[in-house]
């Protein structure tokens, strides 16, 4: 199970930090002592369990890391998260020789921090991270879909209504796709190649659950949805503002689909 802690509802502004260490006495205590410094933290025994976690939640601002774990190991882990997006790393672990210092700096880490350590040097390469990372997030633009919708793909979140709804990594990506092909009706075959790693290629039965769940986050309707349309035959269209006529039909170019209209399927 596992031992994510929220302290407040309004959490969009403040920092969250994942942490995944296998040694529960060191994970609960970085759990509540950085709870305590004002931080939302998401805690995690093992590799595997902080990859369903980020599934879930979508990406947190910065992910404290050990690199000794059984089964999958911190260098690895950090391979994974850094496929969802770009996260910032700090390394905790015992091992202190210059190798491994060096291999996790150049190759994932903001910064790394040998075991045993007081929390409150760990707390100021914290600061220093985030400080730095913030200013960065705080430029990037959220993108309307139209009056009511918004959302920023780097960050991971739409905006609808003015509340802010966290989007897991693969929401986002299909989100993504779709919103940087607006008006073109994308096959199933197309997303799926777009949306998954080629070594674990996704299928048709998991694209739909994706869409449907990114429709129950999105959509005023998930049942008649407005921003991720299916269209019978063909796949997944994110439309313009003016491409639905008043008849429900998805007026289509010419030149980017075989047919110039077709009737929108309401779900999946």
């Amino acid at each position: 199970m596992s031992d994510r802690t929220r302290t407040t509802s309004e959490t969009h502004h403040r920092a969250t930090i994942l942490v995944v260490d296998d040694a529960a006495d060191t994970r609960l205590m970085l759990s509540l002592r950085l709870q305590r410094e004002g931080y939302i933290v998401w805690a995690a025994g093992s590799g595997q369990e902080a990859i369903e976690i980020v599934n879930k939640e979508g990406l947190p601002d910065l992910a404290v890391l050990d690199i000794m774990m059984p089964g999958m190991d911190g260098f690895a882990l950090a391979d994974e998260l850094r496929q969802a997006g770009e996260i910032p790393i700090i390394f905790l672990s015992a091992l202190s020789d210059t190798n491994t210092k060096v291999e996790g700096l150049n190759r994932y880490a903001e910064d790394y921090v040998t075991k045993p350590f007081a929390f409150s040097e760990l707390l100021a390469r914290i600061r220093r991270v985030l400080m730095r990372v913030a200013p960065e997030r705080s430029l990037e633009p959220e993108l309307a879909i139209d009056d009511r919708l918004r959302v920023n793909f780097t960050q991971q979140y739409a905006v609808m209504d003015d509340r802010q709804i966290p989007l897991t990594p693969t929401e986002n990506r299909i989100l993504s796709i779709l919103y940087h092909n607006r008006g073109r009706v994308l096959s199933p075959g197309f997303l799926l190649s777009k949306v998954w790693d080629p070594t674990r290629r996704g299928t048709v039965e998991s694209l739909w659950v994706h869409v449907r769940r990114l429709r129950s986050k999105i959509e005023p309707d998930p049942d008649n949805p407005r921003y991720v349309l299916t269209v019978r035959g063909q796949g997944y269209c994110l439309p313009q503002r003016n491409q639905i006529d008043r008849e429900g039909v998805l007026i289509q170019d010419s030149s980017k689909s075989e047919r110039k209209s077709e009737r929108v399927a309401p779900t999946l």
